[in-house]
Order: C-alpha cells, then structure tokens, then sequence
C-alpha cells in the first residue's frame, strides 16, 4: 500500500488579503482620527522664554522706596534715602516722586520706636499710591 500526498499538493490553502488590507485600513483611519494633536513642548519653552525676556526688559532699574522709622534722642526720625526728619509732612513729596510704585515700598522700623509711628509711615506709603508696603523690623 502506498501512501501518496498528491490530495494534499492539490489542495493549497490561500488567503484573501483584500480583507485583510480593509481591516489595516480601518485601523489607521481609527487612529488617526481619535489622536489629538497636541503642540510639541520645545515650542512651549520657547514661548516661555520670550516671556522672560520681556519682562526682564520691563524691570527697572530704580530703587526700591525704603522708609526708615528709628529714634534718636527720644524723637521718631523718618529716612527716606538720604533726606532726614521728624516730620511725616516732608516724606510724603519724596514718596510722590517715586516712580516704580509697582514695585512696592518697604518700610523698616527699628524695635523702640512706637507703633503709631510706624503705622504713619505705613499710611503715607500707601497715600502716595504704593501698590504694596511690606514691614521690615530692624535689628
């Protein structure tokens, strides 16, 4: 008896490759439809970076409005740069003529001087239209 495999020659298997091109193609319309195309962070950065740039260009170069409260001889002193005085009347046109009150002004009291005080200087920066005033105690 003789075994031949002459049935299973002729009966060769092929596939139909049409479908399986349509599902490929489906795939990739799926994919390309459901992605979300977001902007690549190195153009965020730079971005970023054009921003810095311009506000660097922004700051001035001033300086900051410091107002020093401190006692001498039993009376309250007020300093504005090199301006010297015990009255609050002559700080306030030195405060007006800052012109970076965005900047902010600082006010800096040393520990014996009375509250009150400090809270004039404080009152007069803010009436010059200083947008913040911040409170520095010395030392």
């Amino acid at each position: 008896m003789k075994l031949s495999n002459r049935q299973y020659r002729s009966r060769r298997m092929e596939l139909s490759m049409t479908s399986m091109i349509d599902v490929v193609f489906l795939l990739l319309i799926f994919f390309i439809v459901t992605t979300t195309f977001v902007r690549p962070e190195r153009e965020i950065a730079s971005a970023i970076k054009v921003d810095q740039q311009k506000s660097t260009s922004q700051q001035s170069n001033l300086e900051p409005a410091i107002v020093d409260v401190f006692q001498s001889n039993s009376e309250v002193l007020f300093r504005v740069g090199a301006v010297r005085t015990n009255d609050l009347k002559e700080i306030k046109p030195l405060l007006n003529g800052f012109t970076n009150k965005s900047d902010g002004a600082f006010v800096r009291v040393a520990g014996d001087v009375p509250y009150e005080s400090a809270a004039q200087a404080i009152g007069a920066c803010r009436a010059s239209g200083f947008k913040s005033v911040s409170y520095l105690p010395l030392k």
